[in-house]
């Protein structure tokens, strides 16, 4: 068995733990540079929260999701379900169902139009449960109240009890293609690692919104930095045999042993992007997804890490400290032309690029004082916006599928979720987590 000592590891491998776990240890290269740039940017006023719908500006869409139709016990869970994406969307403005004046029974799965107008409802989703051994139906459909009795959509989905909450979530998906002409990114997941106990850390995957939290590693030691790889499959580095190998589901032994680091995997299809420091220096290589045809990327001298590939994966967002503090660098997939793209800040990190395709929008942390922050950064432009402030600690966004939310773990509590701009923030998961990752 290879061990691997933190008390025996170089300054620059303590500064790449650092710019990992920087709740754990902070580069003393940091510390002793006064850094030159800029503050990072303060967050303006709130402005009320709109959503862009067949291209304009608008309020958000003012929903009804009354109680479906049938056995009650799944109809409950079914509109819980629905409000909480709908409300986690930042799209619409779930009505409270006490202001509800329609006769549910009566309308069935119909609508009368006036008594939802009178409420102020845009739309009313209706649903209908049926039950044929352990097999659910859930019927949907969707009316818009200016268009009448009619239904602009309808779905219907069926499986198991245990998939109720997914065939909802399909449904949501269905709800926001029809309004914005792309589909929500319900059903897709989230990892993380979190600390259970002294020297214990283990990778966990849940539902975003907040359902099916669950336990992927089973050893006894420090796993960290998870990433959704091909097929699935989950990445991490473990010190499971005592340095920092990169693992993943489904496989016992490493797909990368070199010796020193070797972490902060990154995917774009089947192509690889990976942090090792067998050559002395913390560098990215990029190779195929079992570990295969790895090619280095960076050659500065300095601490590179956390690569994140553009949507077409033509680039690499990724942190270094090669002018002085760690701040966020973009280069070609292929290597070369490394181009500094965070100006504000002496400590940025941990990059995730939104993977709307074209989008040069990049999350990551920032360190404001002593806690840190949640912003985004135009890859094109420059421009950063802040996502969090004065609410703790925040760090280690990640962009959903679709672009429309941000993850973030916060000292509040937990697993938090924003839009882009930092508005219609709500804890998804409770407990600890770190270095959030979500599926494609």
């Amino acid at each position: 068995m290879r061990r691997f000592s933190l008390q025996m590891m170089s300054f620059t491998v303590l500064a790449i733990i650092a710019l990992a776990m920087p709740q754990v240890l902070v580069s003393q290269n940091d510390k002793e540079k006064k850094s030159k740039e800029e503050a990072l940017p303060v967050m303006s006023e709130n402005a009320p929260l709109e959503v862009e719908i067949w291209g304009g500006i608008r309020d958000l869409y003012s929903i009804a999701v009354p109680m479906p139709l049938g056995m009650a016990t799944v109809a409950k869970e079914v509109k819980e379900v629905q409000e909480n994406d709908f409300t986690l969307s930042s799209l619409f403005k779930v009505l409270d169902s006490r202001s509800f004046l329609a006769d549910l029974n009566a309308e069935g799965m119909g609508i009368d139009k006036d008594p939802w107008v009178q409420v102020g409802a845009q739309g009313v989703t209706k649903c209908s449960v049926t039950r044929a051994g352990n097999t659910v139906s859930l019927s949907f459909a969707l009316f818009e109240v200016a268009r009448g009795n009619t239904a602009v959509l309808s779905k219907k989905y069926t499986g198991g009890s245990d998939e109720i909450r997914s065939m909802v979530h399909k449904w949501v998906n269905e709800v926001i293609l029809h309004f914005t002409g792309e589909p929500g990114a319900f059903g897709t997941r989230l990892a993380f690692a979190r600390r259970i106990g002294p020297k214990v850390k283990h990778i966990f995957t849940a539902d975003w919104t907040g359902g099916s939290v669950g336990k992927v590693t089973k050893n006894n030691s420090i796993n960290i930095l998870p990433a959704f790889g091909p097929g699935g499959s989950i990445y991490y580095t473990s010190f499971v045999e005592g340095a920092p190998f990169l693992y993943r589901t489904g496989q016992r032994s490493p797909v990368l042993n070199h010796p020193g680091l070797n972490m902060g995997a990154a995917f774009h299809g089947g192509k690889m992007a990976v942090v090792l420091s067998k050559d002395g220096n913390p560098e990215i290589y990029v190779g195929n997804a079992d570990g295969s045809g790895l090619r280095r990327l960076t050659n500065s001298g300095s601490i590179d890490v956390s690569p994140s590939f553009s949507p077409d994966g033509s680039k690499i967002a990724f942190v270094s400290d090669r002018h002085g503090s760690p701040q966020i660098f973009v280069m070609g997939a292929g290597g070369g032309g490394a181009k500094r793209v965070t100006y504000k800040g002496s400590y940025n990190q941990t990059p995730s690029w939104c993977p709307r395709p074209g989008s040069n929008l990049i999350a990551f942390t920032g360190r404001d004082g002593g806690k840190y922050d949640v912003f985004t950064v135009d890859a094109g432009s420059g421009e950063i916006r802040r996502l969090t402030q004065h609410q703790g600690s925040n760090m280690d966004p990640a962009f959903s599928p679709d672009c429309r939310q941000v993850a973030f773990h916060s000292s509040r509590g937990g697993i938090f979720i924003s839009n882009p701009e930092g508005l219609n923030q709500i804890k998804v998961i409770g407990g600890a987590a770190e270095t959030i990752k979500w599926s494609r």
